[in-house]
């Protein structure tokens, strides 16, 4: 096999290939987005201080659990210069209830775990395990 037909052969396979790879890393989704849902969903599972604040701002995601969508809500906890963020799961149906000041009760835990438990309403209870 010459050269010239051992070039083209090389690049008849690696073409697919690149491309296989550019289609996996365009559609495998947020990464950072994919963690903060995972924290979300175990949430019950980490130990955390529970805190009671407001909704600073919200933006709704592309991602869904079932028929429920994640949003990211922002909010203030303990320092009021510091926003934070966290992920919330929501019927689609009910995103109009949301608004600017709205109360929730968000969990903090170690390595910068922030999910939000409740939406709308004050939590009782200030520890978490």
């Amino acid at each position: 096999m010459s050269a010239f037909e051992m070039t083209f052969l090389i690049i008849g396979i690696a073409t697919p290939i690149v491309f296989m790879v550019a289609i996996f890393f365009t559609f495998r989704g947020s990464s950072l987005g994919m963690r903060a849902a995972k924290v979300f969903l175990t949430r019950e599972k980490w130990p955390g201080k529970i805190y009671n604040t407001r909704i600073v701002s919200w933006q709704q995601t592309n991602m869904f659990y079932g028929n429920d969508l994640f949003i990211d809500i922002s909010f203030h906890l303990d320092n009021p210069q510091q926003l934070h963020s966290a992920k919330a799961l929501i019927a689609p149906a009910q995103l109009h209830l949301l608004r600017k000041a709205l109360p929730i009760v968000v969990k903090k835990g170690k390595k910068n775990n922030i999910a939000v438990l409740q939406l709308g309403a004050w939590d009782a209870g200030q520890t978490s395990k």
